[in-house]
């Protein structure tokens, strides 16, 4: 008699499967969806890091890949992607693929079929479903390696475990982190005052926020080093590498695992995403979901202050407050001034 079906979820071989909390959130998705429906849910996370190095089960997740290949026989391979991962995965014959975007429904519906088939189903996926119950999913999943533990403990009594953490996500900008695809570097005159650019929105929320350190989180080790200079920041050096590289090395993999549950500790957390001009192209930081998905581990605060947007509107509220100022005939003495104090300082800021 055949038994209960197994969703594996896989990352065990080159196929891109996104970063960390790429994948984190589509484990706790498949996860509940194994809850909910039956299936034994399983993950099989080997490339470009064994997962169960940092993270260990507090549910039985394991299953080996001698334990995949002799039950091949009884095995779909399936695939599902958002985005460009779509595209990428298309040279994997052998898989199932789904394209475009599916709905939780639609995901359970497939599954369900191929598991009356089917007693392995090696499921490939950044899906991303049960945003609000991503912490407590995780939390049934996993807890952290002594090791891991250890490092973060470390750094969060260093900062007296109270302190706000500030993002900033660079890509290739700053030419010194290895973006798993091709992203542009900005020109070598461009790249010193890029830096000061972010350091200045950094001294901004300090400002604010006076009593805390802040832990300043970025792939970028020149803007790490630079923030590095004022004592109100916390940093934690060496370069990173993503997740998506293959020959990621370990330091950097426990790096991310650090930076992220660091950033799920904090009292709040800022991603600062801007842009620079040159020569009519536009250059700009990332606005990524690292922090996003580490802030709702825990439910803390979650602020993002993107310049090209208050740039735009300020842009935006420059032509519009004059015409309607014109076209209603509002000429009181001061009008124009209190506009300016009061909502053009607004974006400004």
């Amino acid at each position: 008699m055949r038994g209960i079906t197994k969703i594996v979820f896989m990352a065990n071989d080159d196929r891109p499967q996104g970063g960390m909390t790429d994948r984190f959130r589509a484990m706790t998705a498949l996860y509940k969806i194994c809850k909910e429906c039956g299936f034994q849910f399983k993950i099989n996370h080997t490339v470009p890091f064994d997962l169960s190095d940092y993270l260990h089960p507090n549910y039985d997740w394991k299953i080996s890949e001698n334990q995949i290949q002799e039950n091949k026989e009884k095995s779909v391979s399936l695939s599902y992607f958002e985005g460009w991962w779509a595209v990428e995965s298309k040279q994997y014959s052998d898989t199932i693929q789904y394209a475009g975007r599916l709905t939780c429904k639609e995901v359970i519906t497939i599954l369900k079929d191929l598991s009356a088939s089917y007693e392995y189903i090696l499921f490939y996926t950044n899906m991303s479903f049960f945003q609000k119950e991503y912490g407590c999913l995780f939390n049934e999943l996993f807890h952290l390696s002594t090791e891991l533990q250890d490092v973060i403990d470390f750094h969060r009594n260093k900062m007296n475990n109270d302190y706000f953490t500030a993002v900033f996500r660079f890509q290739n900008l700053l030419d010194d982190f290895d973006e798993f695809s091709e992203f542009p570097t900005l020109p070598a005159e461009l790249q010193e005052v890029f830096i000061q650019q972010n350091i200045n929105h950094l001294i901004k929320i300090h400002k604010r926020n006076k009593d805390r350190k802040i832990l300043v989180c970025s792939d970028s080790v020149r803007f790490r080093n630079a923030a590095a200079m004022y004592d109100f920041v916390y940093t934690i050096g060496e370069k990173r590498q993503h997740t998506c590289n293959s020959k990621i090395e370990k330091q950097s993999v426990l790096l991310s695992f650090v930076d992220y549950f660091l950033i799920s500790y904090s009292s709040k957390v800022f991603l600062i995403v801007d842009k620079v001009k040159n020569k009519n192209k536009k250059y700009q930081s990332y606005r990524s979901q690292f922090p996003y998905w580490a802030s709702r581990h825990r439910n803390v605060d979650y602020v993002v202050i993107d310049y090209r947007i208050k740039e735009a509107l300020k842009q935006i509220m420059k032509k519009i407050v004059p015409l309607i100022l014109r076209e209603y005939s509002i000429k009181f003495m001061g009008l124009t001034k209190f506009y300016k104090k009061t909502v053009f300082s607004y974006f400004a800021c």
